[in-house]
């Protein structure tokens, strides 16, 4: 191994996780969890760290949170907290 830090494809990312090719486009449209990298094709990358943010988003949906309050929390505020300015800036 070259020491490359392990990358998913969206598609595998949703088999993975059982998630939808749909809601991970979804969750990065609206800046919940976004993609580190892109291919030179424009295909998303998601990295362990990304991978991990999902997983806390999801979490948090199981918890019964919308989205925008999962988005809240995620960056560091809590249920009903203000979103930031600049809000989908990677954490």
């Amino acid at each position: 191994m070259d020491g490359a830090e392990r990358t998913w494809k969206v598609g595998e990312l949703a088999r993975s996780t059982g998630l939808t090719v749909r809601a991970l486009h979804h969750y990065d449209a609206v800046g919940l969890v976004r993609p580190s990298a892109r291919t030179a094709s424009g295909h998303r990358l998601y990295t362990g760290a990304d991978v991990r943010l999902l997983y806390r988003a999801l979490a948090l949906r199981d918890l019964g949170l919308p989205l925008d309050e999962v988005r809240s929390v995620l960056e560091g505020g809590g249920p009903g907290t203000p979103r930031p300015h600049g809000i989908g800036r990677r954490l």
